[in-house]
C-alpha cells in the first residue's frame, strides 16, 4: 500500500510519461503499467464483449429458456432459443404502473419464461427494482409484488414529507457522504422513490451486486437499467452517453470499459483502484431516473430538458479528486435546492479517469466521430479526459430502453418493447437514428404510413431484407378495444364494468400524466388491468411471431 505522497508522485510522473512517452496498450486505450493502487491490478474491464458472468447466466437461462419453448411450442424436444428481450419506457409511475400489468400477463400467457433480458430507462427501472428484489419472481408470479406496490403509490403524497421522512433522508445522505461518495440532488429523488415504491427500508437485496442472487441459477431475466451521460459543449451537438448496469458490472459500450457493480462509485484512475468505497444502495442508482423531476408541491414533480445542470465540474487537483465538504450542510442545501426547484444533476467519481483512447478510436462504429460538430470528433472532450460522470435518465435520450439489447455482443433476436411514455412518436426514429449512427441493425420502418394509421394495440417491426435485424413487437398505451372488453372475447355489460373500461391514457386530465406521483387505488388497479388485457388480448399475435422466429432460426442452423 503506497503512502498518500508517493500515490501523487505517481500520478504526476505518470502525467509526464503521458506526454513524452504514449505507448499504445489494449483494444482501445493506452496507458503505463507502473502504478501503486489499492490492489495492484487493472481494475477496469476493457473490451466491447459481454462479461464472462454474463456469458454463463445466459448459458443456464437458455437451458431454462429451451424447456419452455418446447412446452409453450409443442416441440419433442428443447429448440436452440432465440434471445428475447422485454423493453420498457419512461414515464414515471405510469410507465412503472403499466410494465406490472404487461409483466403480469406475459406471465399468464408463458411468453415472460422464454425471455433473456428485461431492460427499461426511469419509471421501467423502478419496476424492474421492485422485482429483483425477489430471487424467484418471474417463477412465482408477480400478483404479489404488484400489491406491495399498490399498498404504497396508493398512500397520501404528504407523508412523503412528514418530519419522520425528512429526518430520514437527511441521515441517510448524511452517511452516504461519511462513506466517500459525491452527494448529489438526485440522492434525495431516490430516496423519494424508495419510499414511495418500497416504503418501510428492506434489508432484501439492497445493492446491485446483491441481485446476482436473483440471475445466478438463469431462474429470471438479467435486468439492465440504465442512464446516459450527459456531454453538452459549446458549439458542439449534446451527446448522452448510454451506461448500462447489471448486477455483474457496470460500464458504457462506447468505450469498451467497465466496472464490477460493488466497485461503481469508487475511485480510479488510469483503470486502477485508487480508492475502495462502500457499493452504493440501489435507492441512489434509481435516482438518477427519479429527477428527471423535482419537487414543485409534495406528489407532483416537473423539469425540463434545459432545466439541467450540465456545466463541466470544476477543476479539481491532480491527487485524488478530494471533495471536501461537511455532511450536515451539504445535506441541508441539497434538500433546499431540491425544494426550491433548483437546477441539479447527479455527480459520481469516473472510472475512466485518465484512461487515453487508441489514435484510431474515431474509426470504431462506437463514436460519431465523422460528424464534425459531435464531440466525438475532439478527443480532448471524450469521457475518459473528466473526473466525474454526470449521469441522468436515459429518457433525456431515447425515452425507451432498446440500446443495452441492441448491442451485437447480446445477439438478441427479438424485442417486446412496452412504450408507456406520454408522447411516445419519436422513440423508434430516435432508436433507428441510433442504430444508423453506430452501424446496428434495426428494422426499416415507414414512419409516414404508421402516423397516419389509427393507434393499434400492438405492432410487429420486422425487416425481412436485414435477418440481422431483431423483430420489435411493440405495445403503445392504448386504450382500444378494453373500452368494449372486460378480458379477451368478454363484452362488459354493466354500468360498472362499462365505467371500469374508461382509462383515460391520453387526455390532459388523465390521472396517470407523468408529474403524478401517487394514484388512488382505482386508478392504479385500471392501469395494470389495462395493459395486462393488451398482451392478453394480442397472445395469438405474440406466440405467432415468436414461432416464425423460433422456425427460421432453427432453418439457419440446420
Amino acid at each position: 500500500m503506497c503512502s498518500k505522497l508517493e500515490r501523487i508522485q505517481n500520478l504526476y510522473l505518470l502525467k509526464f510519461v503521458y506526454k513524452y512517452l504514449p505507448t499504445v496498450y489494449s483494444n482501445l486505450f493506452f496507458f503505463p503499467m507502473i502504478i501503486c493502487s489499492v490492489d495492484g491490478h487493472i481494475a477496469v474491464r476493457l473490451d466491447f464483449d459481454i462479461p464472462p458472468q454474463e456469458k454463463e447466466f445466459l448459458k443456464k437461462r437458455k437451458l431454462i429458456v429451451g424447456q419452455n419453448m418446447q412446452k409453450l411450442f409443442g416441440l419433442d424436444s428443447p429448440p436452440s432459443v432465440p434471445t428475447i428481450a422485454v423493453v420498457g419506457s419512461g414515464g414515471g409511475s405510469r410507465a412503472m404502473t403499466s410494465l406490472l400489468g404487461s409483466l403480469k400477463s406475459l406471465k399468464e400467457i408463458q411468453v415472460l419464461d422464454i425471455v433473456s433480458y428485461i431492460t427499461g430507462v426511469s419509471g421501467s427501472t423502478w419496476t424492474m427494482s421492485a422485482l429483483f428484489r425477489d430471487a424467484n419472481w418471474s417463477q412465482d408470479g408477480i400478483d404479489r409484488v404488484i400489491a406491495e406496490i399498490r399498498k404504497e403509490i396508493c398512500k397520501d403524497a404528504l407523508s412523503l414529507f412528514s418530519l419522520e421522512k425528512m429526518e430520514y433522508y437527511r441521515r441517510e445522505m448524511e452517511e452516504k457522504m461519511k462513506e466517500g461518495h459525491i452527494l448529489s440532488h438526485t440522492d434525495l429523488a431516490g430516496l423519494l422513490y424508495e419510499q414511495t415504491v418500497f416504503g418501510e427500508v428492506s434489508n432484501l437485496v439492497n445493492t446491485l451486486s446483491e441481485q446476482r442472487k436473483t440471475v445466478n441459477e438463469g431462474q429470471n431475466p438479467l435486468p439492465i437499467y440504465t442512464a446516459v451521460n450527459v456531454k453538452e459543449r459549446m458549439g458542439c451537438e449534446s451527446e448522452a452517453e448510454w451506461c448500462e448496469f447489471t448486477p455483474y458490472e457496470v460500464g458504457f459500450q462506447k468505450y469498451g470499459a467497465f466496472v464490477r457493480a460493488e466497485d461503481y462509485g469508487s475511485q480510479f484512475f488510469l483503470g486502477h483502484l485508487i480508492r475502495k468505497l462502500p457499493e452504493i444502495r440501489i435507492p441512489y442508482l434509481i435516482g438518477k431516473n427519479v429527477a428527471a423531476r423535482i419537487v414543485t408541491h409534495p406528489g407532483h414533480f416537473i423539469l425540463n430538458r434545459s432545466q439541467l445542470d450540465c456545466s463541466e465540474p470544476e477543476n479539481e487537483p491532480l491527487t485524488l479528486d478530494t471533495q471536501h465538504m461537511d455532511p450536515s450542510s451539504a445535506v441541508s442545501r441539497i434538500i433546499s435546492d431540491f425544494l426550491m426547484n433548483r437546477p441539479f444533476s447527479s455527480k459520481e467519481y469516473n472510472f475512466m479517469h485518465g484512461l487515453f483512447l487508441h489514435s484510431s478510436y474515431n474509426t470504431h462504429s462506437n463514436f460519431t466521430a465523422w460528424k464534425e460538430s459531435h464531440p466525438d470528433a475532439f478527443p480532448n472532450l471524450l469521457t475518459p479526459s473528466e473526473s466525474f460522470l454526470q449521469l441522468i435518465d436515459s429518457g433525456h435520450s431515447i425515452n425507451i430502453g432498446c440500446a443495452p439489447v441492441l448491442r451485437p455482443e447480446r445477439e438478441v433476436d427479438v424485442i417486446i418493447c412496452f412504450d408507456n411514455s406520454w408522447t411516445p412518436n419519436d422513440i423508434f426514429k430516435l432508436t433507428a437514428s441510433y442504430c444508423q449512427d453506430h452501424n446496428m441493425p434495426f428494422p426499416r420502418i415507414d414512419f409516414t404510413t404508421l402516423e397516419e394509421q389509427p393507434q393499434r394495440e400492438v405492432y410487429i417491426l420486422e425487416d425481412m431484407e436485414n435477418p440481422k435485424a431483431p423483430v420489435v413487437i411493440y405495445f403503445p398505451l392504448v386504450n382500444d378495444s378494453f373500452r368494449h372488453f372486460k378480458e379477451p372475447g368478454v363484452k362488459r355489460e354493466t354500468a360498472e364494468e362499462i365505467k371500469a373500461g374508461e382509462v383515460d391514457v391520453k387526455s390532459s386530465n388523465s390521472p396517470f400524466k407523468t408529474d403524478q406521483l401517487v394514484y388512488s387505488e382505482e386508478d392504479f388497479d385500471s392501469l395494470v388491468n389495462l395493459t395486462a388485457y393488451n398482451v392478453a388480448n394480442n397472445k395469438e399475435i405474440i406466440i405467432e411471431t415468436l414461432r416464425k422466429v423460433l422456425k427460421s432460426k432453427m432453418d439457419i442452423e440446420i
